[in-house]
């Protein structure tokens, strides 16, 4: 599998997330002290809210995570589409 880092400032994740993922995607959000993985179903049309899909053996829920409300807390974003990964970091 191909992996690739980037570093993305706060003001240019959501562009980056509106311009690059797709929807079926794998999605694992690492942010204050919690782990979110789930497969994306819906992006929104500025890429501010995505709703997933939660991978899990007891959850099977779906949620939508607004990424303005989170986003000075984002510690990494891993985002898996056809058998390559984006590793994301935010940096202020």
């Amino acid at each position: 599998m191909n992996s690739v880092n980037i570093n993305l400032k706060e003001e240019d994740l959501i562009n980056f997330i509106w311009s690059n993922f797709q929807e079926n995607a794998l999605l694992e959000i690492s942010y204050n002290r919690v782990f979110i993985p789930g497969k994306i179903l819906f992006i929104d049309n500025q890429g501010k809210n995505i709703t997933l899909q939660l991978k899990g053996e007891l959850l099977n829920q779906t949620i939508t995570i607004d990424i303005p409300s989170i986003l000075n807390e984002i510690i990494e974003i891993r985002y898996t589409f056809k058998n390559k990964t984006t590793i994301i970091t935010v940096v202020s």
